[in-house]
């Protein structure tokens, strides 16, 4: 699986119809980031149901679609916000900003050095040659680099924050 990269996406509204757009268009770019083998059934029926109410609380429809479409929409944008988190890097989450309840996004998780249960190491060098598994590497300036250690110590990054 591919994670979705930190930052914004959606700020300055809680409305229903505007997070719907967003969810649903973001939703829709990780599916397009991902393998092939993914299976992005559910997520898809998700979309389409997405759209649809965003179609019915721009006016299409009977009146009574429409209500219900009101009814529905918090629902649907709360579906989509768990969707998007199973895209969220680890050590991080989708959902408001801890200072912007109206900035949605993936942001880096407030404790995630006490969640992190892998090695911590504040100098590369300090990581055992036959190591395997999850790095974090937080050096004296706090910029974080999240790595995988493989085989002949080898690193990939998952993801870095300065």
């Amino acid at each position: 699986m591919r994670h979705a990269d930190f930052g914004s996406i959606s700020s300055g509204t809680m409305q229903s119809e505007d997070l719907l757009e967003s969810f649903a268009s973001e939703l829709d770019y990780q599916l397009s980031r991902q393998p092939c083998s993914f299976r992005r059934a559910p997520y898809r029926k998700l979309i389409r149901e997405a759209n649809q109410c965003l179609r019915r609380l721009n006016g299409e429809g009977t009146h009574a679609q429409q209500q219900e479409a009101k009814e529905y929409a918090s629902e649907i944008v709360n579906d989509l916000m768990d969707s998007l988190s199973e895209f969220a890097p680890p050590l991080a989450y989708f959902g408001g900003h801890p200072g912007d309840g109206a900035d949605y996004g993936f942001w880096l998780l407030e404790d995630f050095q006490r969640d992190f249960d892998g090695l911590q190491v504040d100098d590369l060098n300090d990581i055992p040659r036959n190591y395997r598994g999850e790095v974090l590497h937080i050096n004296d300036h706090g910029n974080a680099t999240l790595y995988v250690a493989m085989t002949r110590g080898k690193l990939k990054e998952i993801w870095s924050l300065v």
